[in-house]
């Protein structure tokens, strides 16, 4: 039987989770206005927000929207600095709680996980298992607008399955409406929740009732592993029906083909034998370095190549870096 968890908001107010919380998202944004005036009375502030949150009072702000084009249009929505904290607080204690629901083979937003093991643990399989079968396919699906369209009653009844704290549950609600469609992107509970949505449902899909066992799933991005393209499609038929029946998302691509042609899955084209950065990665990145040199800003471009460099080194990329006339061993991966 599902263990439903109870009495969760007394740990999720206390003193010592609410600091917890205040110093996470205080990382990176001391210098922002809301910092700073959360931070001139912050026992005062943090205890309002803690009992506001445990009475059912709490109400969240007014999210700041604006639009980010990486690599496509995404409309991100920016919490106030209170919210941030009462997200934290909340996530703090409900995210292992719904990350013990999830299977191993999903890789976003997870302890222990993220893009790299994804990435590495596809490439190991690709190497054990083209071994025995050299003649590997892969089935790769993304989701068409996956977080504007996660049905929120869908998402409410995973919720209620794992949490029965009514204080809890009415701060979740507070965050995230029972009714409607679609979670905001730039919130920590839509991170979560997002992953739970899928999580709890399409990857047991997969592995329990179709028995795959070589699949990775990277929120709305899922690749699975066959010795067949015929196999492949029935399983690419099954979770898009399924999808569509009981989650309400559809596919905006997907593809079946062998898998020596090269997988490209969290940013990398994976092979056996090795792996490289995506043709599209590449030329963002050209493009935003020869810029930043054209236009002198020095300090844009070490924050960018720093963050650029993090990701491609775990590539065969070397041939690569230097084509770009950037020092890999300098103080700003020097250009």
């Amino acid at each position: 039987m599902t263990r439903r968890y109870r009495n969760l908001i007394g740990r999720i107010v206390s003193v010592s989770n609410m600091e917890a919380a205040l110093r996470l998202t205080a990382a990176g944004k001391r210098l922002t206005g809301g910092y700073l005036e959360f931070k001139e009375f912050s026992a005062l502030n943090l205890a309002d927000l803690a009992r506001e949150m445990a009475d059912g009072s709490y109400v969240a702000g007014t999210p700041h929207e604006f639009h980010i084009f990486d690599p496509k249009k995404r409309l991100i929505s920016a919490l106030p600095f209170r919210d941030r904290i009462a997200q934290q607080a909340l996530c703090l204690v409900i995210g292992p709680i719904f990350d013990r629901a999830l299977l191993p083979r999903a890789y976003a937003c997870r302890p222990g996980k993220g893009t790299h093991a994804g990435v590495m643990q596809l490439q190991s399989d690709l190497r054990r298992e083209g071994r025995a079968n050299p003649r590997l396919y892969f089935l790769k699906t993304d989701f068409s607008a996956y977080f504007a369209s996660i049905e929120r009653p869908v998402l409410w009844r995973l919720i209620e399955a794992k949490i029965s704290c009514r204080a809890t549950l009415g701060l979740i609600e507070a965050m995230v409406p029972r009714t409607g469609i679609g979670l905001p992107i730039g919130s920590l509970t839509s991170q979560i929740f997002a992953n739970l949505y899928t999580g709890a449902t399409l990857d047991r899909h997969l592995q329990q009732t179709l028995r795959e066992r070589l699949w990775y799933r990277y929120m709305d991005d899922l690749v699975v592993l066959g010795t067949s393209s015929e196999h492949l499609s029935a399983v690419k038929a099954s979770i898009e029906a399924f999808s569509r029946d009981e989650l309400g998302l559809r596919f905006s691509k997907w593809q079946i083909a062998p898998a020596a042609r090269g997988i490209n899955f969290l940013g990398y084209r994976i092979w056996a034998s090795h792996k490289l950065l995506r043709r599209d990665s590449v030329i963002r990145a050209r493009r935003k370095i020869a810029a930043y040199r054209a236009a002198g800003e020095h300090e844009r471009l070490r924050r960018f190549l720093a963050a650029w460099l993090g990701h491609a080194r775990w590539a065969d990329s070397s041939n690569l870096i230097r084509s770009l006339g950037i020092q890999q061993n300098g103080p700003e991966g020097r250009c």
